[in-house]
């Protein structure tokens, strides 16, 4: 046998299959047990040990081989497997795969923490239970003896809580900022005739059977109960409401432990003004005796009329007109012609601190500091206002000035809002302000009623009548110069038609008259003339000056002149001679207005024109019949018996003198006077003496400047014919003559040769006014709270000479005040711009004014608004 196959004969290929060596059959189980003393060896082949560790017997030695064939097998795939996991460990995943394992990671921290804080939460509330429930039975350890020892002390007030939002809201008195101060300066403001909650806070349980609460209201310097100024009630403990509306009235509402709710009813007919209010705890004691605690409230109780109280003597049945006539603090009053109209925006201010303290004082001085009935009755109080806002006689608010000089003072123009007016007076200590006209006594009488809470609205009357004499007309008188032209006699002639007059309409039930007088009451506030002894007028009833009842209360006779006396025209020959040329029914009280009462910001156009189809709200209807009716001819008869005057009948005339209505007409440029003279009788008439006279003139009637005086050429008018007369006016003519408001008065007159040489005198008086420019505000429509605006301001200067001494003022209740500003000359013929910053300070729709004064064109006014959010 060559070499290589030499086998060890011990070992060598004992173990094949097939192959028997000297060994023989020595791989066979029963051979190894008998004869060797170990049970496996490697190199046996015949036995081996199972996966157990247990033996096993393979019949054949080549299971063996395969076996480890099996083995070798199943360790390459564990290789590969492991090779695998490497190669995929090493190699570099992507980002999606990565995002994907960082999002499961979160995940699984997420919740982890989740359940950490949940297992933490669980924790604290089950502490914070037992702290609570700890606390609870200290707390009632601490009430029950607090309770032993409170039996045995009297009962006591800590402090009272007014309950001032929710008594204002209901009230209608949640708009005033004095009950939006800081708590140790804001005061309730309450209405008479509705209840009212206090919310007493006590030192221990209020116990109806051994405790009693009385309420102590005083008023006035030297209160008393006979003059109704001291009032003491005892807490009905059964919550009864009140038996009689104009009785005092206080009940326990609810109790919650230590704090106990009272009402109080105020009466319908309660006096207005500042209320102190004393608070008495009462305790009956072990010994049966009866201890008293006191407790002063530290601010007062403002109490105003109520027009939502059916039995108050000012309750308007339409409360919708309420967010008009008492709620509204801004609006407008209207200036200017019957052709022309023009609206003034105004803030009213009644809700702006410091006003209702001032409005009460001003009662208070007008009714000579004396506090009784008079403080009640709203007829004594409208009548009060009208005095005590005019200084003339009893150191009032403003003084009336209409001579165009304000040099020491402020221009009656420049004013925008009541408030300035108001708290001005009460920074000098009662010192009149300097000036106002009669839109500014208008306005302050407004702000002033509607603070207290007397509906009041502002009244604008168009060629409104100032009778001097009590005749019930208006006498212009006339007389001839040595030229035979008639001319106006101004020495003769006390009355006169102003331009516009605004007055005021307070709401009212007149118990001192019948029934049919109730409702709306002028009275006005400007010092025309002398009622009482005093500079006041009204109140007059509307319903009154309508059917020309003038002998009732008050002053009936000079309202009904304004708004619908006759104009009488008159020639004085000499004392004894006095010759009636005429009259016109239709002059006076051409149209009056007043702001639409919708509660809102005045948001129509400031020039109104008698072609524009939106006007403000007509009342004329209110004051007088149509023209020419016969109710309203019997309304003027009615007011002529009240007449002291009488001097002729009128001669009537077959020719007359219409004017040719125009508008558009801008201050600084040339305009036209057209008239036309209309025969209305068949045959011709002769007219001689024509002539036409310009004037500028104040809005109250009195001429300032004579611009010219132009005869015309004589005709002959044919029987139902008509001549129409043009007469150019240069601007050149009037600029330096014009006077405030650029009021104009044409009086145009002639004579006319009628059959048998009679001949009849024919007068026209006609007013006008030249338009001004109104300025132009761009700025945001809406905003936020506290948010800054930019408005951006511009109007055209049409004059040809510059405007100088320029101011602008502005204002708006809905933003925070900005102090006048003086501004640049205006060259002529130019355009003004400028833009400002403003601040809203309140939520709601809020109007923006602005008033530019010049010496040469005052009052130029603009207006926006803004909602505020």
């Amino acid at each position: 046998m060559p070499r290589r196959f030499r086998h060890n004969s011990r070992v060598g290929y004992h173990g094949r299959v097939g192959y028997r060596g000297r060994t023989g059959y020595r791989g066979r189980v029963g051979y190894h047990r008998r004869n060797r003393t170990s049970m496996y060896s490697p190199y046996s082949g015949g036995y081996s040990m199972d996966r157990y560790g247990v033996g096993r017997h393979r019949p054949y030695p080549w299971m063996r081989d395969l076996e480890e064939m099996a083995a070798s097998s199943r360790r390459r795939r564990e290789r590969v497997a492991r090779q695998r996991e490497d190669s995929e460990e090493r190699r570099p995943r992507s980002v999606k795969e990565e995002d994907k394992e960082k999002r499961e990671r979160e995940r699984e921290k997420k919740r982890k923490e989740e359940e950490r804080l949940e297992k933490e939460k669980k924790e604290a509330e089950e502490l914070l239970e037992k702290m609570k429930e700890k606390e609870r039975r200290e707390k009632e350890e601490r009430e029950r003896l607090e309770k032993e020892r409170a039996s045995k002390r009297p009962l006591s007030i800590k402090d009272v809580d007014m309950n001032i939002p929710d008594n204002c809201k209901a009230h209608h008195t949640d708009k005033f900022e004095l009950t939006h101060l800081p708590e140790d300066k804001r005061e309730l403001v309450v209405r008479r005739g509705q209840e009212f909650s206090l919310i007493l806070k006590l030192d221990q349980e209020y116990d109806k059977a051994k405790h009693d609460l009385v309420l102590h209201f005083t008023t006035g310097p030297n209160s008393s109960p006979i003059a109704g100024t001291d009032i003491t009630l005892t807490v009905d403990e059964n919550g009864r409401a009140p038996t009689h509306p104009e009785n005092w009235h206080a009940r326990l509402i609810g109790q919650n432990k230590t704090d106990v709710t009272v009402g109080v009813s105020p009466p319908c007919n309660c006096f207005v003004g500042e209320w102190s209010l004393f608070i008495s705890a009462q305790s009956k004691m072990p010994d049966k005796n009866v201890q008293k605690e006191e407790f002063e409230c530290s601010s007062d109780i403002n109490i105003l009329l109520n027009p939502w109280c059916k039995d108050d003597q000012v309750y308007m049945k339409d409360t919708n007109l309420l967010e008009e006539y008492v709620l509204n603090d801004q609006g407008a009053v209207f200036q200017g012609s019957s052709d022309h109209i023009g609206a003034k925006v105004w803030n009213f201010a009644q809700f702006e601190e410091g006003v209702l303290e001032v409005c009460f004082s001003l009662l208070r001085k007008s009714l000579g500091y004396k506090v009784g009935p008079h403080m009640s009755n709203p007829v004594t109080m409208a009548r009060a206002i009208s005095a005590i806002v005019n200084s003339n006689d009893d150191d009032g608010v403003l003084v009336g000035n209409w001579s165009g000089d304000y040099d020491d003072g402020t221009s009656p123009t420049a004013w925008i809002n009541s408030s300035d007016i108001l708290l001005q007076y009460s920074r000098n200590k009662g010192e009149a302000v300097r000036y106002g006209q009669c839109w500014v006594f208008s306005a302050v009488v407004t702000t002033v009623c509607r603070a207290i809470g007397l509906p009041c609205k502002s009244v604008t009357c168009f060629d409104s009548a100032h009778d001097t004499d009590g005749s019930t007309t208006i006498d212009y008188v006339f007389t001839r110069n040595a030229d035979g032209y008639l001319k106006r006699d101004r020495d003769r002639t006390d009355d006169s038609i102003w331009n516009f007059h605004v007055w005021n309409e307070v709401w009212m039930a007149r118990k001192d008259l019948k029934n049919e007088y109730d409702g709306w009451q002028v009275i006005d506030a400007t010092p025309q003339e002398i009622s009482d002894d005093i500079f006041c007028c009204g109140p007059a009833p509307v319903a009154a000056i309508k059917t020309g009842n003038c002998k009732i209360l008050y002053d009936l006779p000079f309202v009904f002149a304004e708004v619908n006396s006759d104009v009488i025209r008159w020639e004085y020959v000499n004392k004894l001679t006095w010759i009636n040329m005429g009259s016109d029914t239709k002059r006076t009280g051409a149209k009056i207005f007043s702001k639409n009462p919708d509660g809102k910001p005045y948001t129509d156009s400031l020039t109104i024109s008698r072609w524009q189809k939106s006007s403000p709200h007509d009342v004329t209807s209110d004051y007088k019949f149509p023209e020419g009716s016969r109710e309203e001819r019997r309304a003027v008869d009615n007011a002529a018996q009240a007449s002291r005057v009488f001097r002729g009948k009128q001669t009537p005339n077959d020719v007359k003198i219409e004017m040719v209505e125009k508008d558009g007409m801008m201050v600084g440029e040339d305009f036209t006077i057209e008239f036309r003279l209309v025969n209305t009788s068949q045959k011709k008439r002769e007219v001689s003496s024509l002539h036409l006279e310009l004037y500028s003139k104040f809005y109250t009637g009195e001429i300032k400047s004579k611009i010219f005086f132009k005869p015309l050429p004589g005709l002959t008018l044919e029987g139902k014919k008509d001549k129409t007369f043009s007469v150019d006016v240069k601007s050149k003519d009037y600029l330096d003559k014009i006077a405030e408001q650029a009021n104009m008065e044409v009086i145009i007159s002639a004579t006319v040769a009628k059959e048998n040489n009679n001949k009849d005198n024919i007068v026209k008086v006609d007013n006008f006014r030249l338009r001004r420019a109104d300025i132009e505000i761009k700025m945001p429509t809406s905003c936020k709270k506290g948010e800054e605006l930019t408005a951006h301001l511009n109007f055209k200067n049409h004059l040809p000479v510059p405007m100088t001494k320029c101011v602008l003022y502005l204002g708006g209740a809905g933003f925070e005040k900005i102090e006048k500003i003086p501004q640049k000359d205006v060259p002529a013929k130019s355009d003004w711009k400028l833009s400002v910053k403003v601040k809203a300070k309140r939520v709601g729709l809020e109007q923006f004014s602005v008033t530019f004064d010049s010496q040469e064109v005052p009052d130029i006014t603009g207006r926006a608004e803004v909602q505020v959010k």
